[in-house]
Formats: structure tokens, sequence, C-alpha cells
């Protein structure tokens, strides 16, 4: 136990994390319009760790909140496929270098070819999300944020509700990946998991240092499992250019198999964490 969380409430643990991630999600909107650096992917994260946190500590405030936390998932929809062009376009390119790749036919002119690509796909993607998020909707969300509602079971000291509350999505992960199916149900239901662990890991990390350990193995979990979902966006982008560069069709081939390997690889070794993590003692916050 640290003295930080001693004789705190479950609400003193968990509403500075609601009012920083808050905080993020309502000034956000004027640099995502202007892409600023790394703007997207700070407003996903914030709006992700809100809605994941409503979810899980729900008990901790009079409404349930649903509403808000639709308007959250709108809202990280929204910014999902600029930033995950992103990261996938950064991945591809580095492929690029690898001996598989610069070996293939047509290897030397493929480079400005992805770049060109990724870049147009941005683009496009950036123009739906700006006309997605015009009208007073996110003025909306903001004014909700954070929420106030606190409810009796906010005063309850935390180490007699927080742990238990923050067991639940680890438990979910676990249940996931044993059942997890073949076959073509499989992506979407790897995509269910790295949900469920996103919540898990979030959990956690709204309890602060008490539980750095736990956070950061499920921060593993889900960043490896991240590999396995960008490897269908990466696999959609080589689509595209072997429909209008194939001339360099060798080379997509050689992403291809390169993207997928890595993907198979993150798979396995992503639900390894997963077992690992949801094993791991549940995450104690001091209480009085």
């Amino acid at each position: 136990m640290t003295k930080r969380w001693m004789n705190a409430s479950a609400r003193d643990v968990v509403e500075p994390y609601v009012q920083q991630h808050a905080a993020t999600v309502r000034a956000s909107l004027p640099l995502v319009m202007a892409d600023e650096p790394d703007a997207i992917h700070a407003a996903r994260v914030a709006t992700r760790r809100l809605r994941s946190v409503l979810r899980t500590y729900r008990p901790l405030w009079v409404s349930g909140h649903r509403g808000l936390r639709d308007e959250l998932r709108w809202y990280a929809a929204a910014l999902s496929r600029p930033r995950d062009l992103e990261v996938v376009g950064d991945w591809l390119e580095a492929l690029v270098d690898d001996p598989r790749v610069t070996a293939a036919v047509g290897a030397g002119a493929t480079a400005e070819e992805l770049t060109h690509r990724v870049r147009l796909d941005r683009e496009h993607a950036l123009e739906t999300m700006r006309d997605e998020l015009l009208g007073h909707r996110f003025a909306e969300l903001a004014a909700a944020l954070p929420p106030g509602d606190w409810s009796p079971a906010a005063q309850v000291p935390a180490d007699m509700l927080i742990s238990g509350l923050a067991a639940v999505p680890a438990r979910a992960a676990a249940a996931e990946a044993n059942g997890l199916p073949t076959g073509a149900d499989r992506p979407v239901a790897l995509h269910e998991l790295r949900k469920t662990s996103k919540a898990a890991r979030y959990a956690v990390d709204a309890l602060g240092p008490d539980a750095a350990e736990q956070s950061a193995i499920w921060k593993k979990v889900t960043e490896t499992l991240g590999v396995a979902q960008d490897g269908q966006v990466a696999q959609a982008v080589l689509d595209e250019l072997r429909q209008d560069a194939p001339a360099h069709l060798a080379v997509w081939d050689a992403l291809s198999t390169m993207v997928e390997e890595s993907a198979r690889a993150a798979e396995v070794a992503g639900l390894e964490l997963v077992r690992t993590a949801s094993t791991m003692p549940y995450a104690h916050v001091a209480g009085r």
C-alpha cells in the first residue's frame, strides 16, 4: 500500500484519471482538425481511456453514462482511420528496405509508389474525418465531460471496491483468449479481444502507481495484439497497390508475406501475454 492512497475513497482514486483525459478530449478538436503532430493519436487514446473507465467503474456514477460512452465511441471511430493509416504507412515503409523486398523485381521503384498510396489514403481519411466532426456533436460531447454525478458508491473505501472492478475485464480477456474461434471469424474475435485487453489495461492505469506492474503487462498485450490488427489494414493497402500498380506485383507479394508473418507471430505472442497478465494478482489500492 502507498501513502498516496491512504484513506482513499473510490472517487479519490479514479477522479484524477477521468479529469486528465476529459481535459485532453475537450481541447482536442482544433488540433485534430489541423492534423497537428500526434494530435489524433492523443485524442483517440484519451477518448478510449475515458470510455473504458466509465464502463469498468460505472457503479461510481449515478448514471451509467451509456449515451456518453456511445459519443466517446463515435469520436474514437472518427479518428481511427487516419491514425491506422499513419501507423501502417510507417510500418510498410520500413519493410521496403528489408532484403526480402529489395531482392524482388522492381523493388527500387516501389517506395515512392507505396508512400504515394498511403498518403492518398490518409488524405481521403482526413477529409472523411473532418466532415464527420463538423457540427455540434463534438461540442455536446465536450460539454458533458467530465461527468460529475458521483454515486454513494464513489465514497466507499477504495480497497473494498476498486480492485474487484478492475479485475473484471482481465477475467473477460482470459475467457476470450481461451475461446477464440478458427477460420473466418477469428480476425473479428481477435479485434474484440484486443478491445477487452485495452479495457483491462485502462482499468489498472486508472489506479496509478499501485498498479504499475499490471499496467505494464497489459500494455504489452495491447501493443502486441495491435500488430496483428495493423496487419489487416496493411493487407488492404497492399491489395489496392496490386490493383493500381501491378507491375510491382512481386514487391507487393513480398511485403504481404512479411506482414502476414509479423501478424501471425504477434497473435501467438499476444495470446501468451494475455494468459500471463490475467493470472497476475489483482491490483490493489490502499484504503482506510
